[in-house]
């Protein structure tokens, strides 16, 4: 009852602040000059359409998808072998930690497709956001070299080319830059690129990407949506008799015009009113604006033939069936998801961040010394999984061992770790043999945090203790 009390404040939320924006409108007013001379104000943005509303969608998933890898908010750092998730950092071995978040990803995916369709294609994927740029530049580079739409010189036509060309190598080269950054360091990144001192493999990576990102968007565009991405096929899996899709009103059919703008306008080139589940369809709402400009200088009872609906119900009578909450099935599985973020991050948050191992030397069992002491070796791996520096004492955690029986001998103790750094290192234990006994003994190295005692970790290691020796009376 509480989860469902939470689920239901934090949509009521979002419902609000989509009728906030639905209301707004904002005018960003700049003059004009007609062809008679008369200066007029120009709306910019209004969000009173689908078409301005994903525009701000677009502009807010393109910055966020640029800077994510800038604050660690979710990479993958393949020299490190680190995957970083809301600035925690997952090493290699916490692979079930990488399992997890994936599988959260997973279940967002599937709760999306389910219940708004393939509005993610229309509204936030790059590959739809790209696409339209390169469109809108085509235009303004045949506009810039006065190319029409038929004929036309052969230089008009390749200098527009040209620099269409020139524009997509340079959109493509950034696009390889930030997605490369999600695999490397970011900062070290632009550093090498600007000193020139890039990898050969990195210098390699990119140019690779540049070229298939150049292909990408100014060949394939489109046809990479219809017929390539597995993402729209899969989203066919996961949809149901309620889920959001893109509506023609067949039941008022036959107050169509035949003006066809909703099929001029389409940027995937279908027609809408055939059926609401053409798997091209990608949400964007272009359809729906074009029919509602041209009904509304009708003046029709109704503004548009062309809505978003859940499946064929065409009415939400409540806030959060509009938010797409229309059956038990959706609060349930929203629900299940909900908990288990909230598991999954308090599982991260909560976790050691400081990680130690020891194996022993076994090329000699134990080692004997001058003052009768018997010492073991060990190699030795500290990391700090934190995101803030620390200094770590090393010792014996057995709490029956004294300091004169369990003795560390290593370069430094205190050892000095900055965030993120893993330091490999030999240590001897020396012991004067008290509390140990003849054969192989368990005890447990211990390193604890000197500004933090509360961030401390033990490793369990074996000590060889060989047999007293027998003294023999002649």
């Amino acid at each position: 009852m509480v989860l469902k009390n939470i689920v239901y404040r934090d949509c009521h939320i979002l419902y609000l602040l989509f009728l906030y924006l639905q209301r707004l409108e904002i005018k960003l007013r700049t003059t004009a000059r007609s062809d008679s001379g008369t200066v007029k104000e120009v709306v910019v943005i209004n969000f009173h359409t689908y078409n301005s509303k994903r525009r701000l969608v677009q502009i807010l998933s393109t910055v966020l998808t640029i800077i994510l890898p800038f604050f660690n908010i979710l990479r993958l750092d393949i020299p490190t072998l680190r995957f970083y998730f809301f600035n925690s950092v997952l090493w290699v071995d916490e692979f079930y930690l990488l399992f997890l978040v994936v599988m959260l990803v997973l279940f967002i995916v599937i709760i999306f497709s389910m219940m708004y369709g393939r509005i993610w294609c229309g509204w936030m994927c790059p590959q739809t956001v790209l696409s339209e740029l390169v469109h809108w530049f085509e235009k303004k580079t045949k506009r810039w070299f006065k190319v029409p739409k038929t004929g036309g010189t052969m230089i008009r036509r390749v200098a527009a080319y040209m620099t269409l060309s020139l524009g997509v190598t340079a959109i493509s080269f950034l696009i390889s830059l930030n997605l490369t950054a999600y695999f490397i360091d970011p900062y070290v990144l632009i550093s090498d690129l600007l000193h020139g001192s890039l990898g050969i493999v990195t210098a390699g990576i990119l140019i690779g990407l540049t070229a298939l990102m150049f292909v990408d968007i100014l060949v394939w565009r489109e046809k990479f949506c219809t017929n390539a991405c597995p993402y729209g096929m899969m989203q066919m899996v996961f949809t149901d008799s309620k889920t959001q899709v893109v509506r023609y009103q067949t039941e008022r059919s036959e107050e169509c015009i035949e003006c066809k703008a909703c099929v001029r306008d389409c940027m995937m080139g279908i027609d809408i009113r055939k059926s609401a589940y053409q798997t091209e369809c990608i949400h964007c709402g272009v359809c729906v604006d074009s029919c509602e400009t041209i009904l509304g200088r009708l003046k029709t009872p109704l503004p548009t033939l062309i809505s978003f609906s859940w499946g064929e119900k065409n009415k939400q009578d409540t806030w959060y069936e509009k938010l797409g909450f229309v059956d038990a099935k959706r609060w349930i599985i929203v629900g299940v998801v909900v908990v288990y973020t909230v598991v999954l991050f308090s599982v991260i948050h909560f976790r050691q961040p400081l990680s130690l191992t020891a194996s022993g030397d076994r090329s000699t069992l134990y080692r004997k010394a001058e003052n009768g002491k018997i010492m073991n070796d060990y190699i030795v791996k500290i990391s700090n999984r934190s995101m803030d520096d620390g200094v770590f004492k090393l010792g014996c955690g057995d709490v029956k061992l004294t300091h004169d029986n369990c003795i560390l001998q290593l370069d430094e103790n205190p050892i000095q770790l900055h965030s993120r750094e893993v330091k490999t290192f030999k240590l001897t234990i020396a012991t004067d043999g008290t509390d140990f006994h003849p054969g192989p003994n368990r005890l447990f190295l211990e390193a604890v945090n000197l500004n933090n005692n509360e961030i401390k970790t033990q490793a369990e290691i074996v000590f060889f203790m060989p047999e007293p020796e027998v003294k023999t009376v002649n």
